[in-house]
């Protein structure tokens, strides 16, 4: 806040810091120089003689019995009321100059003279902004900063200033004439100049960076219209009146200089429109919408007066939507301060500016409006006001990444407890199905050297019974029948031992054996079923070999029991890539037939988790011939096989 102060301070400091020019006071169209004053500037004040409702030249005073004045008119002022003159007229005014002896080169700097005028110095055309007319028609309107020479030599010097108003709302000379020598003028052009240059350069990387901000983050509207308002005062800075020559360095010369003006004007005023939307977005519960129509109606209005109305009404409409910035200003302080009471971020820097903002409007207003006389606060006090705008959007971006940053670190530690969690489940998952596949190979060891064996000991039992036995006996008979049933018992206890866990041709192996399970398949009824291997290692010792088993498995199930395939193949790929390829593929009915009357999907949801633990990918699809083809694709750890090559 404070460094802000400072450099709005400085803003003002930087526009008034030389000395005020001396005022040399005119005494009926006289004014006598001393050499003391013609160091620095003087401000040419003071009546001078006025010849009303004529555009005279010198060769009109040159004449045997030249015009007489009809009266004083004191400079800088409106004319209207003085001398018969209206605010729509033509005049022509004299001033002669008594200088001290000796030549001075000097230079007369002329601002803000309504609306078009020429001058004389001694007959010589020294300076001219468009062209004097006695209508509307006749009249070229241009106002224009102008630095005319002037040669004092020690005699006496006659000003003629010829002067036309039939556009603006008043005429007259707003700003006094100054006479300087020329380094000072130019020095106090360059001033200008470069606090205007520097005052726009800022607007336009203001504006530029905030209409970016919105680009980037479309949801926050507030950087959109500061970034507006930023751009909109820029043209109306330079094209104002103060600065209308900078306008006219960077553009053509054929753009009209007065449409120049009307463009510098629509833009404060769609500038102050976007203001209030600025306000209203940034604190929406604080600013009434009500009141953001009647805002937004100055600029429809502006327009409809620029094109349906002359000129020199236009003005009038133009100085009455000016007046209404005053109000508008005590509206946005009152609401700042209401703002500052509830908490709102940013409220108390706006409310600073805020006030810097409505005092140099006041100013200028009450200036422009003719209630008194003082030069324009406009462009220090739009900086000052610029400068606390941007710095509140500054504090609220430092605020949002604050609470972004926290969020992330916040987020960023869940995450990492929650990864923590996911490995310590899914180790879980796979020590639960380790589990599951240890007591399966516990069950099926203990079925086969169990039950099986004693199921072989009954049949062969029974089978010596019935060699002993007649077979004419009905004995006989019964024991027959009981030794087919022990025969169907044992193959059916030893077939569920081996899909329990069939590794009796290779128990080294790190799961069951696909070859198993292909045989127990073939020895099925129906479906017949082929098998390809593609294996990089002579002995695979894959960890997941168990998990693709079993996928391979309710594959297979899958195929025979619903899809009514009538030739299924089994293939697996394992090329040393890092990954081993299991592909089960059917010429069945397809997943849509196959799964129709059937509220199933527990198998499937069983291969999925499966693959899910192992981190392998698992589809399922129908294949373009018919049937259905389910793919997985599990990693595969390097190891060192039997050979000692290197494998995957």
């Amino acid at each position: 806040m404070l460094i802000l102060v400072l450099a709005s301070a400085l803003a003002f400091w930087s526009a008034w810091r030389t000395s005020p020019p001396l005022r040399g006071m005119a005494e009926n169209g006289l004014l006598r120089l001393a050499a003391h004053e013609l160091d620095g500037e003087l401000s040419l004040e003071g009546p001078w003689a006025v010849f009303p409702h004529a555009l005279l030249s010198p060769a009109d005073f040159a004449v045997p019995n030249p015009p007489r004045p009809e009266g004083f008119l004191r400079f800088p002022g409106a004319w209207k009321g003085a001398a018969g003159l209206s605010n729509r007229d033509q005049a022509t005014f004299r001033l002669r100059l008594i200088p001290p002896p000796g030549e001075r080169r000097m230079t007369l700097r002329l601002v803000d003279v309504h609306i078009a005028y020429r001058l004389w110095a001694d007959g010589t055309l020294i300076a001219q902004s468009g062209v004097p007319g006695r209508s509307e028609k006749t009249e070229t309107a241009h106002r224009s900063l102008v630095l005319a020479p002037l040669v004092l030599r020690g005699s006496p010097v006659d000003l003629t200033l010829q002067i036309s108003n039939h556009h603006f709302r008043r005429g007259g000379v707003a700003e006094p004439m100054l006479l300087s020598p020329p380094d000072v003028a130019e020095a106090a052009r360059t001033r200008t100049w470069m606090l205007s240059a520097l005052f726009c350069g800022v607007l336009l990387v203001m504006g530029i960076y905030h209409l970016s901000l919105f680009a980037l983050r479309r949801h926050d509207p507030p950087p959109l219209y500061f970034g507006l308002y930023a751009l909109l005062l820029l043209v109306y800075a330079a094209g104002s009146n103060s600065t209308l020559w900078l306008a006219e360095g960077i553009l053509p010369r054929q753009f009209p200089p007065a449409a120049m003006e009307n463009v510098a004007l629509l833009s404060y005023v769609a500038a102050s429109v976007s203001l209030y939307r600025f306000f209203l977005t940034l604190y929406p519960r604080e600013f009434s919408r009500r009141l953001r129509v009647a805002s937004d109606l100055r600029l429809p209005v502006f327009v409809v007066a620029q094109v349906a109305f002359p000129p020199f009404v236009a003005y009038w409409v133009i100085l009455g939507l000016l007046l209404l910035t005053l109000p508008l200003s005590g509206y946005y302080v009152a609401r700042l301060v209401v703002c500052v009471r509830r908490g709102r971020p940013g409220a108390d820097i706006l409310l600073v500016g805020g006030v810097i903002l409505a005092g140099a409007a006041a100013n200028d207003i009450l200036v422009h409006a003719g209630a008194f006389e003082g030069g324009y606060l406009v462009m220090p006090g739009l900086f000052a006001f610029v400068l606390f705008q941007a710095f509140t959007l500054a504090t609220r971006f430092t605020r949002s990444f604050a609470e972004v940053e926290r969020l992330s670190a916040e987020l960023a530690e869940k995450n990492a407890v929650l990864h923590t969690e996911m490995e310590e489940r899914n180790r879980l998952e796979r020590e639960v199905i380790a589990i599951s596949e240890n007591e399966r190979r516990r069950i099926s060891h203990e079925l086969h050297d169990g039950l099986c064996q004693q199921l072989t000991a009954a049949r062969l039992r029974c089978s010596v019974l019935e060699d002993g036995l007649s077979a004419q006996t009905g004995f006989a008979q019964s024991l027959k029948t009981l030794g087919r049933l022990l025969v169907a018992s044992t193959e059916d206890a030893y077939a569920l031992s081996r899909g329990l866990w069939p590794v009796e041709h290779d128990p080294s192996a790190p799961g069951p054996s696909l070859e198993e399970l292909v045989r127990s398949a073939r020895r099925g009824d129906g479906a017949a079923v082929e098998l390809c291997q593609n294996r990089h290692c002579a002995k695979c010792v894959n960890p997941h070999a168990t998990a693709l088993y079993r996928i391979a498995q309710e594959a297979l199930t899958n195929a025979v029991k619903h899809a009514q395939a009538g030739h299924i193949r089994v293939s697996v790929d394992c090329r040393g890539e890092g990954r081993v390829e299991l592909i089960v593929r059917d010429d069945g009915i397809g997943r849509a037939a196959a799964a129709q009357g059937r509220d199933g999907g527990l198998g499937l949801r069983i291969m999925a988790h499966r693959a899910h633990v192992i981190g392998a990918e698992l589809s399922i699809a129908d294949a373009p011939d018919g049937g259905t083809v389910v793919r997985c694709v599990a990693p595969c750890c390097r190891f060192t096989a039997e050979n000692g090559e290197t494998a995957a």
